[in-house]
């Protein structure tokens, strides 16, 4: 029984995690260029059972599962024309480059903003400088010149060598990545992206881990029911 206590464990705190996923998920559907996030499970360590006189025997007992590793789904969301004149989305594969302090991050969330500083007017986002072709501060002379100000797109060999930051940004996480300026890319202006966050695919997936929970607590509630039994006919 004490087995059992271990695997139903397990298996609630892979649905709290994914949970967790779930609710970073929603709460993340009105956020521009957002890319939803997808667990990959694994099972946790099998033994064999133990036949007559302690030999092993071919079945095996599992330990249950864990969230071995997320994902990030870079699918496209759907394009959402707005009209302001600061505000970009990017058709097919491709980031924004936005300087900060420390170093470089990447988007696919393009509304962008005017900031004066130092009576510069920026193209800035989340704090941030958006980077040209020559990864280099976009600088307005004047706000009339947006018009003809393209934010440099670059793609990355392996989307997977990017993590998530928050604020809808991403890091390099491998040192061997390679990204490249992509040449004539197609950025619609007065048009940004939608999540790719599914609200009705959220929904299923929670009712399933629900019933998942709810699975795990039955099994703790009857292996602690038989262990209460037992001990009474021991005494």
């Amino acid at each position: 029984m004490i087995k059992a206590y271990y695997t139903a464990a397990n298996g609630a705190t892979g649905c709290q995690n994914y949970l967790d996923i779930i609710s970073n998920n929603m709460a993340n559907i009105q956020t521009q260029g957002f890319k939803k996030s997808k667990p990959e499970f694994s099972d946790l360590i099998y033994t064999n059972i133990k036949g007559p006189e302690g030999a092993d025997t071919e079945l095996k007992s599992g330990s249950g599962s864990k969230i071995n590793k997320v994902d990030v789904v870079f699918t496209q969301g759907a394009p959402c024309q707005t009209g302001v004149a600061t505000d970009f989305t990017i058709q097919g594969d491709g980031f924004f480059m936005v300087q900060f302090e420390d170093e470089n991050l990447y988007t696919r969330g393009g509304n962008f903003e005017i900031t004066n500083i130092d009576g510069e007017n920026y193209f800035t986002y989340q704090g941030g400088y958006v980077l040209n072709s020559d990864e280099e501060p976009i600088i307005l002379e004047d706000t009339e010149d947006i018009n003809n100000m393209e934010p440099g797109v670059f793609v990355f060999e392996n989307n997977m060598d990017l993590e998530q930051t928050g604020n809808n940004l991403y890091r390099i996480k491998n040192d061997d990545a390679e990204y490249e300026l992509l040449e004539n890319p197609k950025v619609m202006k007065g048009w940004l992206e939608a999540s790719n966050v599914e609200v009705s695919e959220e929904m299923i997936k929670l009712i399933q881990l629900q019933r998942a929970f709810q699975l795990n607590s039955s099994i703790v509630k009857t292996s602690d029911e038989i262990e209460q039994t037992i001990n009474t006919l021991k005494s």
